[in-house]
């Protein structure tokens, strides 16, 4: 397999078909990722405690509780706040996972293993882990600016650029939008396996088929998740 074949996608096609799907994807399931956010970011509450302390601070009960309470102090608009961000973010980060797995992995078939035979599932993790890293280089800003607008308080509210700004002037300076990257390159595992598992499986399941029926692609890419999900520490 010495180069792309007529039916496969070349890299920046992978990358547009990739991105496009996530940006579809985390629209949808969007107020689930700020419901987590909020959870995972507040303070544990003493039984003794009222759902809102003295700061101003909700302690919510659970996932229906914190969205019950976002749409009465927020509106409907209060599950999106961030999305633009988000969305600029889930988009740049797959359309450059998804390229960059394509250009180390031509680059592994052409240079490296120069045989007609797929990538082992080593190899597979390997590549993705590497087309992970870096991917995330060039995106975590992104992720790091959409974090803390999820968690802004309701009049703390501050466009992307906006966000931004406050971070770079914070005692970390530039390199705030970064922060988080060392824990970030030990869970590109993630997206590795994810991936790694769903080009092992599309040969098991679907040998010769370089074109999925779009159940086929779901029932994979849902399998393949769920091996991501039992990996994360």
């Amino acid at each position: 397999m010495a180069a792309l074949s007529k039916q496969e996608l070349p890299p920046w096609g992978l990358a547009l078909a990739g991105s496009a799907g996530a940006l579809v994807a985390n629209a949808i399931v969007y107020p689930l990722d700020v419901v987590k956010t909020r959870l995972q970011v507040q303070v544990k509450k003493q039984a003794h405690e009222a759902h809102i302390d003295a700061a101003g601070h909700v302690h919510y009960e659970g996932t229906v509780h914190a969205m019950q309470h976002i749409i009465a102090q927020e509106g409907v608009g209060g599950l999106f706040v961030g999305i633009a961000g988000s969305l600029v973010g889930v988009v740049s980060t797959n359309f450059a996972y998804f390229y960059c797995y394509s250009l180390v992995r031509e680059f592994y078939l052409n240079k490296i293993k120069k045989s007609a035979a797929p990538p082992g599932t080593a190899a597979e993790l390997l590549l993705g882990a590497a087309a992970g890293a870096l991917a995330q280089l060039f995106t975590i800003p992104i992720g790091t600016v959409t974090t803390r607008q999820q968690t802004q308080a309701k009049a703390d509210k501050k466009s992307m650029l906006a966000t931004a700004q406050e971070v770079i002037e914070g005692p970390d300076g530039v390199a705030g939008l970064w922060r988080g990257l060392k824990a970030s390159m030990v869970l590109v595992v993630n997206p590795a396996i994810t991936y790694g598992a769903y080009e092992r499986l599309r040969t098991l399941l679907f040998p010769g088929k370089t074109s999925l029926k779009p159940q086929e692609a779901f029932s994979k890419s849902a399998f393949s998740y769920s091996c991501t999900e039992m990996e994360e520490p």
